[in-house]
C-alpha cells in the first residue's frame, strides 16, 4: 500500500491536492508489466497500431511496458508536454 501526495514529488505550491493511493490485489490490472514473450509480443501490436495514430502519448509502467519509478514517469510527462506545447 502507497499515498502519494503528488505535490510534494514535484514540487508544485498550491492550495489544493491531489493523493494517489495504491492497494495491491491479487486480480484485475496488474501494477507492473509481467515480462512473457506472449505480453512482449501483444506490447508491440499495441505499440505498432498506436504509433501510427496522432494525438494519442503513450506514458507510465503499462503504456510502456517497462518498469518505471514515479519520478520517472513524472518527468517522461513534463518532458512530453513540453515538446507538445512548442509543436
Amino acid at each position: 500500500t502507497r499515498i502519494i501526495e503528488i505535490k510534494h514529488t514535484t514540487g508544485q505550491k498550491h492550495n489544493k491536492t491531489t493523493i494517489v493511493r495504491e492497494y495491491p490485489m491479487a486480480e484485475g490490472e496488474p501494477y507492473y508489466p509481467v515480462p512473457t514473450s506472449e505480453n512482449e509480443e501483444l506490447y508491440q501490436k499495441y505499440k505498432s497500431k498506436a504509433d501510427k495514430l496522432n494525438n494519442i502519448y503513450l506514458i507510465g509502467r503499462l503504456a510502456q511496458y517497462k518498469y518505471l519509478n514515479t519520478d520517472q514517469v513524472i518527468d517522461k510527462s513534463l518532458k512530453l508536454f513540453d515538446r507538445i506545447k512548442n509543436e
